[in-house]
């Protein structure tokens, strides 16, 4: 009888043990896990090409035409609390604007070319962040220098200072490397010249359409 009974609380006691082990264990809760949200705020330096479309006058003689402008560039931005983002930025490109055309000067019929061959900016940039997408927009001072030639009578090369504003958009590939787009209106202003003795009134705009490539230290 007593062994009977010993036999039967081995029994029930395994059997609870069994039960035990097949009875759903917690499982501990997993952190989700986060992006990191990009920080814009820093220096970056960098280089740029694309298109340089071109509107010139000497005189009342249109010399309209585009050209390659390349160069580089480098600024600082600050991001603050909401995404907004504040920048300055300054660059400087070659240019390979140049046009040519038979053009009257006085009495006499020649043949004027106008040349645009660097250009610069220093420009404040405005912008909001989404993540590692910054649209901005930007504006500030442009310099550049203005080529007139007249054939046979004699050239002019001065340096201007205008005004340039545009709009832009980046994205952070990493934490370091950035890629934009951008598209600025450059204005170098109507300016009179002095060549050979004559008055000749010179106006040069653009528009530049860039490409580029930043690293953000």
């Amino acid at each position: 009888m007593k062994m009977r009974l010993a036999l039967a609380a081995l029994l029930l006691t395994s059997t609870s043990a069994f039960a035990a082990d097949l009875a759903p264990q917690a499982v501990e809760p997993v952190a989700p896990v986060v992006a990191p949200v990009y920080n814009w705020t820093g220096f970056y330096a960098g280089v740029h090409a694309g298109a340089l479309v071109g509107q010139g006058k000497i005189d009342h003689a249109k010399f309209d035409g585009a050209g390659f402008i390349g160069g580089v560039h480098a600024g600082y931005n600050a991001q603050f609390d909401g995404g907004w983002v504040v920048g300055l930025e300054t660059d400087i490109d070659y240019s390979s604007f140049k046009k040519s055309k038979s053009i009257t000067n006085g009495d006499v019929v020649t043949r004027g070319t106008l040349k645009s061959e660097w250009q610069g900016s220093t420009r404040a940039r405005f912008g909001y962040a989404f993540d590692n997408i910054l649209p901005y927009v930007t504006g500030g001072v442009a310099y550049g220098n203005v080529k007139t030639s007249l054939a046979g009578i004699g050239s002019k090369t001065d340096t201007r200072v205008g005004w340039t504003a545009g709009a832009g958009v980046e994205y952070a590939i990493d934490q370091n490397w950035i890629v934009r787009g951008e598209a600025r209106y450059v204005d170098l202003g109507d300016k009179s010249v002095t060549i050979a003795g004559n008055r000749t009134k010179v106006k040069f705009d653009a528009v530049n359409l860039n490409l580029g490539v930043s690293y953000k230290f």
